[in-house]
């Protein structure tokens, strides 16, 4: 296996399970042709079959007919089975020592949220977890393409159409589940459909105690693995082995503030704090929960939602500065840095460090939607419009059904192209989307205010200074520094001065 496959991943009973399928198909007497040489291998022992003329003349022979049925088609097949087992070892083989590595199928994976059949419905966030970590650990491998959360989460409501909709979305299988837990008791069940054909590829249940959460994650990812047959290159073996901390109540209530985190209001982001820094007295080397502590600091400063909106914003950078330092391979951990660095940081450097962070993020998790979506707008901080466009369409192409945020940014490159049109569709998609976002309603009102409509871009400043944004141009500049680039600075403020913003 280390010869053939050093950096694969294929499990020790491969060779074993193909020998069984070999013997099972030869079936009876004929099994027993190929044999186990302890230590050694495998010796199959068997007659070539003579050619047609041969079997004519020996038709007559008394007996001859016998070894003619033992030499049949079946045991023709056997021989070619075992033949074509040993040409794919020698193919192997070949473009391993030539650095080469043979052609994959193109993967791409949908992990539906897992199913609580627990009493407790507040049990949701366990289930919703689980299956949220395994779509992160199985987008962190290169041979797979993963659907977005947000493209398969909200798909529980409507099974029916459940396959039929990944496919459409380009999916070749689909991860189910079910989460069962009453008290330290846990019961998983996990399968692996074929959407081609609707067959089960590999399912597996679980019964077991909460304690060993870790290992059946753990045994889940490499069965859906195996099953798929993507080889793993070692960094991504050791990426997957690393599970961000030990114990299992950390991971548990980190799960929790997940849960709470995912409403982005003032209560929620209040208990998710809570529930981050309740997971750090457990395991204070946690990164995630640093990042995720991070996340919540940079919300509660934006919107004022602690007692000090600076302090709030030093929390947010010490927490993401620490999940970055304890481990520089964790791609939220970049993501969340580079993020934060972006809209919070004042210094000249910050613009550089954000951009850092975030390709980090994309080297390490090449499927990291939102760290594209995000390193978009930093490119347009910098005036690289060419890198922004291209950059927030692999976001689109990564996530299928992106929330609002990834249409404001798309029409803030379109902005600064002077497609205002496009812009004004962009802004208006992530609006609807999310009403309260004052930050898209200010861009929505410089793009109306471009095109000439200038109605309604007073209108929609109106609505922002209602959702609390700046009541001027400068203050509304001040706010928002990434975007640092002069000559994009006054096309910003052309913009807001047209739709009535005063300066």
């Amino acid at each position: 296996m280390r010869e053939v496959w050093p950096d694969t991943h294929v499990t020790d009973d491969s060779l074993v399970q193909c020998i069984s399928e070999i013997r099972r198909a030869l079936g009876g007497e004929d099994a027993k042709r190929l044999a186990t040489v302890p230590k050694q291998g495998y010796r199959l022992t068997a007659t070539p079959v003579p050619d047609n003329a041969s079997l004519t003349a020996a038709s007559a022979v008394p007996g001859q007919e016998h070894n003619r049925r033992r030499l049949g088609p079946r045991m023709i097949a056997a021989i070619v089975a075992w033949v074509a087992a040993l040409f794919l070892v020698v193919v192997a083989a070949t473009f391993l020592f030539n650095g080469e590595a043979a052609p994959q199928e193109t993967l791409t994976i949908a992990v539906l949220p897992f199913e609580n059949l627990s009493s407790d419905p507040e049990q949701d966030y366990l289930s919703s977890g689980l299956a949220e970590d395994l779509l992160t650990d199985l987008s962190r491998i290169g041979a797979i393409k993963v659907l977005s959360r947000n493209t398969t989460f909200g798909l529980r409501n409507s099974p029916e159409a459940v396959s039929e909709t990944m496919k459409d979305f380009g999916a070749t299988h689909m991860v189910d589940g079910s989460v069962q837990r009453e008290g330290e008791q846990i019961r998983i069940s996990v399968q692996l459909v074929q959407l081609m054909t609707g067959s089960n590829v590999w399912a597996q249940r679980y019964d077991r105690q909460l304690g060993d959460l870790f290992d059946i994650q753990d045994d889940v990812r490499s069965k859906i693995v195996d099953a798929l047959s993507v080889r793993l290159r070692p960094q991504e073996q050791e990426r997957l082995m690393s599970t961000g901390t030990s114990d299992v109540s950390a991971y548990d209530l980190l799960l929790r503030g997940r849960h709470f985190e995912a409403s982005l209001d003032r209560p929620g982001v209040t208990r998710a704090i809570s529930l981050y820094r309740r997971a750090l007295d457990v395991d204070p080397g946690y990164t995630e929960a640093y990042a995720r502590l991070a996340n919540m600091y940079d919300f509660s400063s934006r919107f004022g939602w602690g007692e000090s909106a600076e302090a709030d914003r030093v929390l947010a950078i010490e927490m993401a500065e620490r999940a970055v330092r304890l481990d520089p391979d964790n791609p939220f951990a970049r993501w969340t840095m580079g993020r934060i660095m972006s809209r919070l940081g004042r210094t000249p450097s910050s613009r550089d460090r954000a951009m850092q962070e975030l390709r980090a993020a994309i080297e390490i998790d090449p499927n990291y939607a939102d760290a594209y979506g995000f390193i978009s707008l930093v490119y347009v901080g910098g005036a690289q419009i060419e890198e922004a466009r291209q950059a927030i369409g692999t976001a689109f192409d990564l996530n299928q059904t992106p929330p609002y945020w990834y249409y404001q940014n798309r029409g803030i490159v379109s902005y600064f192209e002077e497609a205002y049109a496009l812009a004004v569709k962009d802004f208006l998609r992530a609006v609807e989307m999310s009403p309260t976002a004052a930050f898209s309603r200010l861009w929505l009102a410089a793009a109306y205010a471009m095109t000439g409509d200038v109605d309604a871009a007073e209108w929609e400043i109106e609505e922002a200074q209602m959702l609390g944004e700046p009541q001027t141009v400068t203050d509304v500049l001040k706010a928002n520094p990434i975007i640092q680039d002069p000559e994009f600075q006054n096309a910003y403020r052309s913009g807001l001065a047209k739709a009535g913003l005063p300066e």
